[in-house]
């Protein structure tokens, strides 16, 4: 990829994909659909796609492949990143120049140069291409990409034994399957892995072929998901309660993410013991610091803290998990984790008005684009 291309990735149509077990990264194939790797949204049929100004919006699973670990998401709202060329599927040669773009453990959009080790490397019992690019968790999913920005391969894994050892799908499967879904009818669909034939509901036996469904957890966990995780579902629960939509707030195992206002919260567990609620809401100012820590630390916050990480003042809540866990507890919970949302989308607008702090690096986008909503707005009409 040349250095002007370089430059300008951030209007390609590659976004991150947000579920309850982590994330990954996924490309346009049109306007409404997104391309990714099936076990990024395992076993989710909904799923949270981030644009570039950090707002999500749902992407409904539309079809998936566990054995060829691809899938498809229908975005609830088009996005208008530049759409990727695929490839026609010209061969490939070893040592032929590549790029890895995607977001790598969490961090934003981001490229990685390499070259093709071996165009056709079988590996339980498929075909993928090998690279030495560097390839790392939440690059999944994202574009394999060759020096003309045509799509190559679909980025899926890395060897965990091995530096330097990635692999992507290669592009005449990815075709395929993008063929298959574009003559899809059925809302959902699973690609059975022994004949290709198309599961659309819970059955003991593929429909096509016999294959025993129910020996295939990537393909039973999905129409008979488990029960979910206790402490998942009152998080879950809470966030509903306070207008949370909590399939975008999902960031991982047992983490959310999401914005009260232009406040960014954060829910994660750190150990087996406390729930954390924590939103980074302004930077402290250099001087007149005594009036601003009086109000810190005030005692009417609680069971809210602020505290400070270097310049850093946040907001906090810890809510013991063995209360999670006594139902009796469960609706005095949600009213406190509800407090917290609403004071934490007050505190930060009152700390910069009234102690002359400055917004927090992660609140600059979402305000921003407040402003730009409130600038587009038409005046009522007279």
């Amino acid at each position: 990829m040349s250095a002007a291309h370089h430059d300008d990735i951030e209007g390609l149509g590659i976004y991150q994909v947000f579920t309850g077990t982590g994330t990954g990264s996924g490309f346009l194939i049109d306007a409404t659909h997104l391309l990714t790797n099936s076990h990024v949204v395992f076993p989710y049929r909904e799923v949270a796609v981030e644009a570039r100004d950090r707002t999500r919006i749902v992407g409904h699973v539309r079809r998936m492949h566990p054995k060829r670990d691809l899938a498809i998401v229908e975005l609830s709202q088009p996005l208008s990143g530049q759409l990727l060329v695929l490839d026609d599927g010209s061969p490939l040669r070893p040592k032929q120049r590549v790029n890895i773009i995607g977001y790598p453990v969490g961090l934003p959009l981001s490229l990685t140069e390499g070259v093709i080790s071996h165009p056709k490397q079988n590996l339980d019992e498929q075909q993928f291409v090998q690279t030495d690019a560097a390839i790392n968790p939440g690059n999944s999913g994202g574009p394999m990409l060759d020096d003309k920005r045509r799509v190559v391969a679909v980025t899926t894994c890395k060897l965990e034994s091995a530096e330097s050892v990635g692999f992507g799908i290669p592009i005449a499967d990815v075709r395929a399957f993008i063929d298959a879904f574009r003559g899809q009818t059925d809302d959902f669909g699973v690609v059975c892995p022994a004949c290709d034939g198309l599961i659309v509901s819970a059955t003991r036996y593929c429909p096509s072929c016999g294959l025993d469904v129910e020996d295939d957890h990537d393909i039973a966990d999905i129409f008979d998901p488990r029960d979910p995780d206790p402490l998942n579902a009152f998080v879950e629960s809470s966030l509903t309660t306070s207008g949370i939509n909590p399939v975008l707030a999902r960031h991982g195992h047992h983490n959310w993410s999401f914005y009260a206002g232009s406040a960014p919260i954060r829910v994660w567990c750190c150990c087996s013991e406390h729930l954390n609620f924590s939103s980074s809401l302004a930077q402290a100012p250099n001087s007149n610091l005594a009036p601003l820590f009086r109000h810190l630390l005030d005692a009417q916050h609680a069971p809210c803290f602020f505290d400070l990480y270097g310049s850093l003042i946040r907001l906090s809540l810890v809510v013991h998990t063995a209360d999670i866990y006594t139902r009796a507890s469960h609706a005095a919970l949600a009213e406190r984790i509800d407090a917290f949302i609403r004071k934490a989308d007050a505190s930060d607008d009152a700390l910069i008005d009234q102690f002359g702090c400055k917004p927090a690096p992660e609140s600059l986008a979402r305000r921003a684009l407040s402003e730009t909503v409130q600038n587009t707005v038409p005046p009522p009409l007279p």
